[in-house]
């Protein structure tokens, strides 16, 4: 069940950074520079509404929405929410379930129509498909604004762990190294896969339950190829990883030696960059071929688990290069995702693709990750994270213009950003779950003229009983093609 509105993040903390970054007063909700402090803000209202008024002890909705208003009403007298956004915050207390004997149904227009995703609160029974929508019982969510800002309509909320416990093995690896041939290249790969719902316990570096028996009900499983960035290391990524592994994927993320954090500072170096351009795709294919190996092996615990039709290949930073590469090198890789991707000459997928980008990220070159998706085939997507940048791919950060709170996004607001649309883009185009098509388009219709024409950025509305606060996770542009 999800209470909070955005990524959770502390009350006070949040009050801190507001005060640290003041809006504009004239700025209507969530428009122009206010837009980050008042999502925050909404946030923060979440976050004290449920510390004072908890859902799940709710002895009925009127006696919630008392509560709840009474918290509203703290928060703009304390000035923590500005004047502007009372108006939406009232439309998110409305649209919330707790107490009640209704839920938020998620609707999503059928067709071609040019309606918002929304929601409505209803009883289960009376939440059925309409002629022209598709109605959702979404049974695990209080909030009609959550359901629109994170499942756009579906109930689906890629945030959330799937059905499946992540389980994770360390496989050992050797091959003959491209770049020296005769030099034995061991790879000791991390492999997340899906494991009996309710495992454990939970290893806190991998996130995942260490050596876990594999759930065979469910497969065989799709797999996912990670490549981690220059100097970085196969764990960088785990709000990622584990999550799609308890959606039903393998996925793989081998080590480049040579160019990983235990070789700093010379895993940056020119030369140790040049023989990396040479391994990595090397290394991407032989693990592939490992895994789809095992499921050939009666005596592997992935036998018979392993979906070798279904391949994709992802990466961040320099694994995002590599997953340029791979795709175009490996006919078995039919999905690309490409976060903060330094790009190759000429580079283009031709694979269903989706590139991620933060705007304001200072490392990679952002026209030429563009003009990349600007040459590849269709489907593809382009995302962009507003005040996010390099780091908002990975775990974790370092002190920069690219990653300086309260200016940029947390790591806990940026990961969810890039859970908004990673994870339904992969069930979308590699476990081909068409239902999750609306979480891949602009959720609502709201358009800031000061986006580029061929981007939509979208921010969301109060419409009837389609109660949106925020239609899209911080702030996100969003180019789509196909």
């Amino acid at each position: 069940m999800r209470i909070a509105l955005l990524a959770p993040v502390g009350t006070l903390v949040l009050s801190t950074l507001l005060l640290s970054a003041p809006a504009r007063a004239q700025d209507a909700c969530l428009t122009g520079d206010s837009t980050l402090g008042d999502q925050r803000a909404l946030a923060a209202l979440g976050d004290a509404t449920e510390a004072a008024c908890p859902c799940a002890d709710a002895a009925s909705g009127k006696t919630y929405q008392r509560c709840a208003k009474n918290v509203l009403s703290q928060i703009l007298a304390d000035g923590t929410l500005r004047p502007e956004c009372e108006k939406t915050a009232k439309a998110i207390v409305c649209g919330t379930s707790c107490g009640a004997n209704t839920v938020p149904c998620g609707i999503v227009p059928v067709g071609a129509r040019d309606d918002a995703t929304g929601c409505k609160l209803a009883r289960p029974k009376s939440c059925e498909n309409a002629r022209r929508a598709l109605q959702t019982a979404c049974t695990d969510e209080t909030s009609c604004d959550d359901v629109v800002t994170w499942t756009a309509g579906t109930c689906f909320d890629p945030r959330d762990e799937g059905p499946y416990s992540p389980g994770v093995k360390v496989m050992s690896w050797t091959k003959d190294s491209a770049a020296s041939p005769g030099t034995p290249r061991t790879l000791d790969t991390v492999v997340w896969y899906p494991a009996p719902k309710g495992s454990g316990p939970i290893d806190s570096s991998y996130r995942a339950v260490v050596d876990a028996p594999l759930e065979p009900t469910g497969g065989p499983y799709p797999v996912v190829l990670f490549s981690h960035g220059s100097c970085g290391y196969p764990l960088q990524s785990t709000f990622l990883t584990p999550l799609l592994a308890s959606r039903g994927f393998i996925v793989l993320a081998p080590p480049h030696p040579g160019n990983t954090i235990f070789e700093f500072p010379t895993c940056g170096t020119t030369n140790a960059q040049v023989q990396s351009f040479i391994e990595r795709p090397k290394d991407m294919s032989f693990v592939l071929d490992q895994i789809l190996a095992a499921g050939r092996d009666p005596s592997s615990p992935f036998f018979g688990a392993v979906d070798g039709s279904r391949v994709a290949m992802t990466g961040h930073s320099f694994g995002g290069l590599t997953t340029f590469l791979v795709a175009a090198q490996d006919p078995r890789v039919g999905v690309a995702v490409a976060m903060a991707p330094a790009t190759p000459t000429n580079a283009k997928l031709t694979i269903p693709s989706l590139i991620m980008l933060g705007n304001i990220d200072s490392v990679v070159n952002l026209p030429a990750a563009r003009q990349a998706y600007a040459a590849s085939s269709t489907p593809k997507m382009l995302v962009e994270i507003e005040h996010a940048g390099y780091y908002a791919f990975s775990n974790g950060c370092f002190p920069s213009p690219d990653c300086n709170p309260p200016t940029t996004l947390t790591q806990a607001e940026a990961n969810a950003d890039v859970l908004r649309y990673v994870v339904p883009f992969l069930e979308r185009y590699l476990a081909l779950d068409v239902a999750l098509v609306p979480l891949l388009g602009p959720p609502t219709a709201a358009r800031d003229s000061s986006i580029k024409p061929n981007c939509d950025t979208r921010l969301g509305r109060v419409r009837g009983s389609l109660r949106s606060a925020r239609a899209v996770p911080q702030f996100v542009k969003l180019c789509r093609v196909g």
